[in-house]
């Protein structure tokens, strides 16, 4: 019987998959996690905060970190109908925004829409795809034909939640177990209608396979529920409060509300139980926003954190360090999540010394639309500019819808390059429309091979980051910008020397080290045998070691470390294709098709796997 020759694509670690890693979270998916969130929260068309006025402001003590109450261990959350009890204007505002609608379950609205199937083609990946109700629940089907029209495969997933509030678009999670995973299509508001969604466009996914990871439901739902040391996996219920709610941004309520309830007053003009981001110096005050919308192209998990242990009051850089490339490097391209770096830039914010920032034109709780949107804005510019200063013609200005709009002409609305059917406001406010922004690299000024450590506080821009976040904030870049892969692996092999009880250097160095340097392979499998023996819970470290265990002709060691990777991650697909190879190679063909049949059951439209089963000669009637 000939033994199949497994395709390599799903045999081996590709470069995507080598060049990230994850603690809790795993960075394969890092960018189109963030990518998901930008499809469904936008911050153009938020009202602003007004400005305080210069009494009040010498009057009111800025606060500073310490002083917030609630940004220590053991205070707890609440719920925003907690908080609404009280607030309740600021409540009703909030929860008819698009931050308040951020995840939802599928309406009746949303069955009804479906009242007639939903189909299409997508040539791209040649699939097949449906969307429809039945029972009271949603669904999405992907199929697959031949070129005689004869069926394929086929998958079917009841949606469990949307992700968006339809600004932009919707995006759909599906449940496997308890795991999630985003569906393939998604719903775009611009064309109303249905294409793929971020990341199966571009190539990086297919059928139901992207993970549903901490960066994405950290920024779209109120509190995840993550089974510990197990990415994508998922506690009942899933999140403690589905859509973002009040404490995102004021952190958490159980202090305040005590000591109202007990009708204690607070001890000044400033109230300490809870955080208020108008009160807050500007080193942390944009750290409020920045925690979902500033992607950056690297972010780094601090040691033993995860995203959910960030607490509005506090730093943004205790839990997480985030890097931009160069602009030398990376050039001019307009990204979902890049806002917070462009109004950072902008002369107006380097003007303000600090002062302009996210809440000096939005109001989180109350979102316009339209002409009042634009005359809202209108008005925040004029608290800085004069009408008088525009250089436009009269008649110019009135050419802009609304009429006279600052923000059409000076902060216009760019096409996205990494979402289809998207555009974000331009946050770079340009003096005029048509010139290049100042590139962030001469702002602040970097050989052009570094990447710059944009999470730094306000105030400290000459600080260096550590050598830890460096290390593992060049493998994520790496991949997509090769003149950026010696600088990561130098500074790796550094990190890897210094921080040998770190599980995650170990894991990261001996991942790049078997890709950039196969002849090191002896060195790279000590690395990632270390990580292992110091806990590293991550399948690609055990799947890796297992390769080149492979190469040296251990095939027994080989399967066992495979097997660890299913066992520790259940939906880590190239794993299963792996270890039915070294079922193969030690002629063991009955395990080799009993894995590729499991593989099979987890992802039906993998077609090399189907290949290398039907090549195993399996009886007709126990085809997947």
């Amino acid at each position: 019987m000939p033994q199949p020759n497994l395709n390599k694509e799903l045999a081996t670690c590709q470069l995507s998959r080598l060049t990230s890693l994850h603690r809790r979270t795993n960075y394969r998916y890092r960018l189109w996690s963030f990518v998901l969130a930008a499809i469904c929260l936008t911050l153009v068309a938020t009202h602003g905060v007004p400005a305080q006025d210069a009494a009040r402001q010498l009057k009111a003590k800025k606060a500073a970190p310490a002083d917030y109450l609630n940004t220590q261990p053991g205070v707890e959350y609440v719920g925003d109908q907690v908080c609404g009890s009280c607030h309740s204007l600021e409540y009703k505002n909030f929860k008819q925004t698009a931050m308040g609608r951020s995840a939802t379950v599928p309406s009746q609205d949303d069955l009804e829409s479906l009242a007639k199937p939903i189909t299409f083609f997508s040539s791209a990946l040649n699939r097949n795809y449906s969307v429809y109700s039945r029972n009271g629940k949603m669904y999405h089907e992907e199929s697959q034909r031949d070129v005689e029209g004869q069926l394929v495969f086929s998958e079917t997933h009841e949606v469990a939640y949307i992700v968006g509030a339809g600004e932009v678009g919707k995006s759909y999670l599906v449940g496997n177990g308890d795991a999630f995973f985003v569906s393939p299509i998604s719903f775009y508001t611009r064309i109303n209608g249905w294409d793929l969604s971020p990341g199966y466009e571009a190539g990086s996914f297919r059928d139901f396979t992207r993970p549903v990871l901490e960066l994405c439901v950290d920024c779209h739902t109120g509190q995840p529920r993550f089974v510990a040391d197990r990415p994508n996996h998922f506690q009942q219920p899933a999140f403690r409060f589905l859509s973002i709610a009040c404490e995102r941004c004021h952190g958490p309520g159980a202090l305040h509300v005590k000591q109202r309830r007990q009708r204690l007053p607070p001890e000044g003009p400033i109230d300490y139980a809870i955080v208020n981001p108008a009160t807050m110096p500007a080193e942390i005050r944009d750290d409020v926003c920045a925690q979902c919308h500033f992607l950056g192209d690297a972010r780094v998990l601090r040691s033993e954190k995860n995203s959910l242990d960030f607490r509005p009051g506090t730093p943004l850089d205790k839990t997480v360090a985030i890097f931009s490339v160069a602009a030398k490097v990376k050039g001019e391209r307009f990204t979902a999540l890049d806002q917070f770096e462009q109004l950072r830039l902008s002369q107006c914010a380097l003007a303000s010394k600090g002062r302009l920032g996210c809440i000096t034109c939005h109001d989180p709780h109350v979102q316009l639309r339209g002409a009042e949107a634009a005359e809202d804005f209108r008005e925040r510019c004029l608290t800085c500019h004069k009408v008088d200063s525009c250089r436009a013609p009269f008649a110019s200005r009135q050419s802009t819808s609304p009429p006279d709009s600052c923000v059409a002409c000076h902060m216009p609305k760019q096409q996205l390059q990494n979402i289809s059917h998207a555009s974000a406001t331009d946050h770079r406010i340009l003096r005029d429309p048509s010139e290049n922004v100042q590139a962030r690299d001469q702002v602040l000024p970097v050989p052009s091979e570094d990447l710059l450590y944009i999470s730094r506080p306000l105030g400290f821009e000459h600080a260096t980051p550590d050598l830890r976040s460096l290390a593992l904030a060049y493998p994520q870049v790496a991949g997509h910008y090769p003149v950026l892969r010696q600088k990561g692996l130098a500074a790796l092999q550094q990190a890897a020397r210094e921080l040998p009880d770190d599980a995650e250097i170990q894991g990261t160095y001996g991942l790049i080290l078997a890709l950039a340097q196969p002849g090191e392979g002896a060195r790279a499998g000590d690395a990632l045998q270390r990580a292992i023996d110091l806990g590293s819970k991550s399948p690609e470290v055990r799947s890796k070691l297992a390769d080149l265990r492979l190469q040296q002709g251990q095939v027994t060691a080989a399967i066992d470390l495979y097997k660890q990777s299913i066992q520790i991650e259940p939906f880590y697909r190239p794993a299963y294709a792996d270890l039915a190879r070294a079922y193969l190679l030690s002629k063991d063909l009955d395990n080799a098709y009993e894995i590729l049949g499991r593989l099979l059951k987890i992802d039906p439209g993998n077609d090399a796997a189907r290949q290398a089963w039907l090549k195993l000669a399996p009886p007709p009637d126990e085809h997947p």
